[in-house]
């Protein structure tokens, strides 16, 4: 770890948020969640690219995704996950309704569309499957990590199903998408976002690395017109832990 590069990105990323709040109220003023136009998502999606080249992280990405709108699922493995789908497709994702008042940052993740819901509420699921339709019908792609909760990498955790309904309602395609992050010798051991260590001292050793390696595999789509919710997260699961199980042969 080199403690000096990770105080120049350090300055570095702070630069680039200060500039990304600049651009999101003078590119992206004025727009609701589900009406940003194509322009606005790639202005996004840039800002959001350089992100993770100030942090040091190279992005590989293997497949293409779907045409949009896609009900995109991942693993879940870190923080980081976030940044780099956001950097390679154009989608929003779900959100805790307290980020929105995240200083800077709750500011630029309502702008890029985040949609923030209320956990723990009686209608949480609900509310969320509907924010999620409202996108998806507005024919822009959605993200989640149907996990609910980091691993290591090494494994998948069951998908849960129920948010898979969006997906069905409005006969979208699921995109899954398999996350990787590794080393020379296996999986990166610093990036995993397991157990709720430090944020700050999380993100400042990836920072101060000489790079992080990024796989992102988009694995083929999956039509969800006349599928069940379980069946659908089953399928989606299925396909990641093909990639990652492959991977770990090779």
């Amino acid at each position: 770890m080199n403690t000096a590069r990770g105080i120049f990105r350090l300055f570095h990323l702070v630069a680039h948020i200060i500039r990304g709040l600049i651009i999101s109220y003078t590119k992206l003023h004025g727009t609701q969640s589900h009406h940003l136009t194509n322009e606005q998502h790639r202005i996004i999606q840039k800002w959001l690219h350089k992100c993770a080249e100030i942090i040091g992280i190279d992005i590989q990405v293997n497949g293409s995704p779907s045409a949009s709108p896609l009900f995109v699922v991942a693993n879940h493995i870190s923080w980081l996950d976030i940044l780099i789908i956001s950097s390679v497709l154009p989608t929003s994702f779900l959100s805790k309704e307290e980020v929105r008042n995240w200083p800077f940052l709750g500011a630029l993740a309502a702008k890029a569309g985040t949609l923030f819901i209320k956990r723990g509420s009686k209608n949480a699921a609900s509310n969320a499957i509907d924010l999620i339709k409202t996108k998806l019908s507005a024919g822009h792609s959605v993200a989640s990590f149907p996990e609910a909760k980091t691993t290591d990498g090494t494994s998948v955790h069951q998908f849960h199903p129920r948010l898979f309904a969006a997906a069905i309602d409005t006969e979208t395609h699921v995109q899954p998408t398999a996350l990787r992050y590794p080393a020379e010798d296996g999986p990166n051991q610093h990036v995993p976002y397991v157990n709720h260590p430090n944020l700050i001292n999380h993100a400042f050793r990836i920072m101060s690395a000489k790079y992080t390696v990024a796989e992102v595999t988009f694995c083929d789509p999956i039509p969800s017109e006349g599928m069940l919710r379980k069946e659908l997260a089953d399928r989606a699961k299925e396909a990641i832990l093909n990639i990652i199980e492959t991977k770990k042969k090779i």
